[in-house]
């Protein structure tokens, strides 16, 4: 049994200016706004695994993985600028089919991780990281799952919600 990573990156500053511009709805908790498919929603997101577990093209908003019955798989979310401007975490999930991954919905994680990163100086510094994931396992197989992932973007200015968002892409789950 493997552990799957998902780095999903969202551009916070696009969906911050669309949102401001009208051009995009800024969704709600209950009810986010769909991103698209493919090309439309590879504007705002890109996602990437561990090479051995990308069936297509990654770095794209669709992407598809391999996995066997028993993975954990673990998605992590940031913007582009490193969530300096804005925020964005994972807060909802769905699968289809729904029973393929448990638990339905995800566990979401916060945990604080202590890194060492070079300051001014050059001289490694301690600092506490905060780390939100969501995780799920792998339980049907010798399927295709296509999941919605939702989240939240938030301006870090000033606190307030920007919007609610999801897009879907696809686990494909080996035979065993």
């Amino acid at each position: 049994m493997e552990l799957i990573n998902i780095l999903v990156t969202v551009d916070g500053a696009k969906l911050a200016e669309q949102v401001s511009d009208s051009k995009i709805a800024a969704g709600t908790k209950n009810a986010p706004t769909g991103l698209g498919a493919w090309s439309t929603s590879d504007v705002y997101i890109a996602m990437i695994s561990q090479y051995s577990n990308v069936v297509n093209d990654g770095g794209k908003s669709e992407l598809t993985i391999s996995a066997n019955s028993g993975d954990s798989i673990r998605w992590a979310m940031t913007t582009f600028g490193n969530n300096a401007d804005y925020s964005a975490f994972l807060y909802a999930s769905s699968f289809n089919p729904s029973d393929a991954i448990v638990p339905n919905p995800l566990t979401y994680i916060n945990s604080q991780i202590e890194e060492h990163l070079p300051n001014n100086s050059g001289t490694l510094t301690p600092f506490t990281n905060n780390i939100y994931i969501a995780q799920g396992t792998v339980v049907k197989v010798g399927l295709q799952v296509q999941y919605t992932l939702s989240f939240q973007l938030v301006d870090n200015s000033n606190g307030s919600t920007i919007g609610y968002f999801s897009w879907d892409p696809f686990i494909q789950v080996n035979q065993g």
